[in-house]
């Protein structure tokens, strides 16, 4: 019995042993949680490092970016070269005889060859082509008829230069270009924007989760409060000095306290998860908020702000390189129906080897030999001009221009619409900055005001010159105030940092935001 119990003792042992290990292992792969303390910067800084948003923006922006020089070295030299290392094969032909049934003979044939070309893009669209080839070939025939076989070795060298130039038609290389340019301006002009809509957002998160803080803040104040009064009532209840109504009420009042910070408490924990997702820090990580609850009355020049951000909206640009983009496809597009020429032309020095060269003769002796015959042989050349006529196409090239000079009309329409827009947008956001700092002050006196209310109240109710109910209004009042100061400052916080992101001009200190 006693061996049973200590084989026990040690399996539970050991288990506990696998336990802890277990559980360092896993737990090591984990990181370890971090601890801030931050300000709204602070916040603004992590977001756009970290955040999901920002991430994938700078993604693509770099992917314009990479379009952008890919279209930029399309103008460079560039060189490619074609191999086959071997090319063999073997097969039955027939051949056919003349007043005869056909005779079917094999042929096979080794090539080894190679080609290199030096492409140098023109400026005006065209190519220029440099080319060097080295073709070998071994090639056998069997023939069925005699029952022999035929052997020849042959070597071929050749340069050669090409040139082709497109004419009286538009320059795709260089309207490439252009077209990935502006593509890399957008995509850079809706970073910018991206970046500011994201301190925004940033700043909302923010001041959410101060808010919550500050909620949790005042009703425990209160929570205090309450519980003060409630044992002064009942120490007046107990002497006789107040009804037994009173002191309920007090014990009602002080409960209700209790579960308004439990709920301002579950309230804080949410904003802080949903804090952390925004900015991009790890849900296990302990995160609490500061800021400066004072504010600073500025002065904002409405003709200023419309100025700053007509001129520095990225909407506005955006809309515009849409609309060159829109004219870069009319132009592609009613360029397919146009009248075009293609020059081209080439020059070829090419050798072949002497085919009377023994079979067994070394690659070396051919290719020699090659070399030779293309020193001798005259040269290869040729010039042509190509013109394509569009005839009749029962006008559906006609129809495609129609239908993209819509689109760049609408186009056009839409930057007159943007700027209307971000001029409204901008008047509206000076409209809530200046009736925010108007109520800011008015609840900045009222709280100062209900503060000494309820002190006084406080130290009447001691000497007996008030009722309870008197000091719970008065109390009430006081966290109303509180309260709705906090929501006051909360919404100039926002309506300021809308502004800047409306204007790109920080009125406050007078000067522009990159």
């Amino acid at each position: 019995m006693n061996g049973n119990r200590t084989l026990r003792f040690t399996h539970f042992k050991y288990g506990l042993i696998c336990l802890g290990l277990g559980m360092v292992l896993f737990g090591a792969g984990e990181p370890d949680a971090q601890q801030y303390v931050l300000s709204l910067q602070d916040a603004i800084d992590i977001a756009l490092e970290k955040s999901y948003d920002m991430k994938t923006l700078r993604l693509s922006l770099s992917q314009a970016e990479e379009g952008y020089l890919a279209a930029k070295y399309r103008f460079r030299t560039n060189i490619d070269m074609e191999m086959d290392v071997p090319n063999w094969s073997e097969r039955v032909s027939a051949v056919t005889v003349p007043n005869s049934l056909p005779v079917y003979n094999s042929f096979g044939t080794l090539k080894t060859q190679g080609q290199l070309n030096v492409n140098q893009p023109l400026p005006t669209s065209g190519t220029l082509t440099l080319s060097s080839q080295l073709y070998q070939s071994d090639e056998k025939t069997y023939l069925a008829e005699s029952d022999s076989d035929l052997k020849r070795k042959d070597f071929l060298s050749s340069l050669s230069m090409q040139f082709r130039q497109p004419l009286f038609t538009m320059n795709t290389l260089k309207t490439g270009l252009k077209r990935a340019e502006l593509n890399y301006e957008r995509a850079s002009r809706q970073l910018s924007r991206s970046q500011l809509d994201n301190i925004y957002n940033t700043t909302q998160s923010f001041f959410s989760l101060y808010r919550s803080l500050r909620t949790y803040e005042i009703n425990s104040e209160t929570l205090e409060q309450k519980k003060s009064m409630y044992d002064l009532a009942k120490l007046k209840f107990e002497a006789g000095l107040i009804p037994e109504v009173e002191a309920l009420q007090m014990e009602v009042d002080y409960a209700e306290a209790r579960a308004n910070l439990m709920s301002a408490e579950a309230n804080m924990e949410t904003q802080r998860d949903n804090f952390k997702q925004d900015i991009g820090l790890m849900l296990s990580d302990e995160v609490t908020v500061k800021t400066d609850v004072s504010f600073k009355r500025f002065e904002i020049d409405l003709d200023k702000a419309i100025k700053e951000g007509l001129a520095r909206r990225a909407e506005v640009r955006e809309r515009e390189i849409e609309l060159e983009l829109q004219k870069i496809t009319v132009r592609e597009t009613d360029a397919r129906s146009e009248f075009r020429a293609d020059l081209t032309a080439f020059y070829d020095l090419t050798g072949v080897s002497n085919p009377s060269l023994s079979y067994n003769s070394s690659t070396n002796t051919l290719f020699n030999s090659s070399w030779d015959d293309l020193q001798r042989r005259p040269r290869n050349r040729g010039v042509t001009l190509t013109f394509s006529v569009p005839i009749w196409d029962w006008g559906v090239n006609k129809a495609e221009v129609a239908s993209a000079q819509a689109v760049l009309k609408r186009n056009e329409l839409s930057v007159e619409e943007q700027k209307k827009t971000v001029e409204s947008s901008i008047r509206d956001a000076v409209r809530r900055v200046t009736e925010a700092v108007s109520r800011l002050e008015v609840l900045q006196k009222s709280q100062e005001v209900a503060q000494r209310s309820y002190d006084i109240s406080l130290e009447r109710f001691n000497n007996g010159e008030i009722t309870s109910q008197d000091l719970a209004l008065d109390n009430n009042r006081l966290s109303q105030s509180k309260m709705a100061y906090l929501n006051a400052y909360i919404t100039f916080q926002l309506a300021t940092a809308d502004l800047k992101r409306k204007t790109l001009w920080d009125f406050e200190n007078n000067q522009p935001i990159e």
